[in-house]
């Protein structure tokens, strides 16, 4: 058996050369640690300062979304209130004549004078009010649409706008019947009738749906199709004028079963 040569020199140039590289391994070490804390505060910060962005950006849209809300808001009620400070004037002035009236009714001798003078306050306050009942008057529905962060605004009137009456159903088929309607007198001299257009919604009542747009256009009667038998429906008109809907019928047909 032949003897391995083994010497403290030959051990001691392995132990310096694993020594070496335990070393070299240690700075390695050293060196990868240093780079991770590097990158680490690196990525921290840019995270920071990225958040920080996104929350400035989601401020300033929040605080433009709500100046948005409260400017459209305000305009639509200096609008409102002027319109309800007109309608307490003339019904103060009303109240003031009424009374005027029965003080003069109870005087023995009637007074010409004082007879013509209520007349023409009379006929003057009608003026008035007519003008006041013939005025457009409209308001804001609003929704907020959480995920794209915008605030939906429809406008819609609900004064000075005929409202659609008369509302039937006729022409009952096996999955169709035609619903037809009409409008009141349209005294509103600054309305432009052939702009006039109507909205028809209908909901399926057995199904809990929502109502759902099924007609816009200028005629007054349309012919629904597709019904399915055994159910029942439930429709509302309102009228739309250059894009802004008026208030929708409160005028249903309740339980109408196809």
């Amino acid at each position: 058996m032949k003897k391995e040569n083994i010497t403290i020199e030959s051990s001691k140039e392995e132990f310096t050369l694993l020594s070496e590289k335990t070393m070299s391994l240690k700075n390695s070490i050293e060196k990868e640690i240093e780079e991770i804390n590097n990158l680490y505060d690196k990525i921290n910060e840019e995270i920071s300062k990225s958040f920080e962005r996104r929350h400035e950006n989601l401020v300033k849209k929040e605080n433009e979304l709500k100046e948005e809300l409260q400017n459209k808001v305000t305009q639509i009620k200096e609008k409102l209130e002027n319109f309800l400070s007109e309608s307490n004037r003339i019904l103060k002035v009303r109240e003031k004549i009424t009374k005027g009236i029965k003080a003069l009714e109870n005087e023995k001798e009637k007074n010409m004078i004082k007879i013509l003078s209520y007349v023409s306050k009379i006929n003057h306050n009608k003026s008035e009010t007519n003008d006041l009942l013939g005025k457009f008057m409209k308001n804001l529905n609003l929704s907020f649409q959480e995920e794209e962060t915008n605030i939906i605004y429809k406008e819609y009137y609900f004064n000075g706008f005929p409202i659609p009456k008369n509302i039937q159903i006729n022409d009952i088929g096996i999955n169709s019947a035609k619903l037809i309607w009409d409008i009141d007198d349209v005294n509103n001299t600054n309305l432009d009738l052939d702009k006039l257009k109507y909205k028809v919604e209908i909901r399926n009542k057995e199904k809990n749906e929502k109502f759902k747009l099924i007609y816009e256009g200028n005629n007054k009667e349309y012919l629904i199709e597709k019904l399915s038998n055994g159910q029942n429906y439930e429709f509302r008109i309102c009228l739309v004028y250059e894009d802004i809907s008026g208030i929708w019928s409160d005028i249903k047909i309740p339980n109408f079963k196809i």
